[in-house]
């Protein structure tokens, strides 16, 4: 069994900033994996996509295809939700 210590040391070593960005970029592949696979499955279907280019405080939103609208909602709750996340892991504990 592994004990309350054990498990709190693992997750220490998790949520070092190197362990944070192999998280999200092991998420990020696994998300183009299954994106993949899924288009292969469904054939010649109309495609869409959306992306949310910042530079600067400028964003750039680009979308093509019959749902970019859809797309595009989606890639900016995603973003709120990146800031959120982004200004909550930053606090700095008092």
């Amino acid at each position: 069994m592994i004990t309350e210590a054990e498990r709190g040391e693992a997750m220490a070593e998790i949520m070092t900033p190197m362990g944070l960005f192999l998280m999200g970029f092991f998420i990020m592949f696994l998300g183009m994996i299954i994106l993949f696979v899924a288009a292969l499955l469904q054939g010649e279907r109309g495609i869409s996509g959306a992306a949310i280019i910042y530079i600067g405080p400028i964003p750039i939103l680009i979308g093509a295809g019959p749902h970019a609208s859809i797309a595009l909602l989606f890639a900016v709750i995603m973003t709120i939700v990146g800031f959120i996340v982004f200004f909550w892991l930053r606090k700095t504990k008092a």
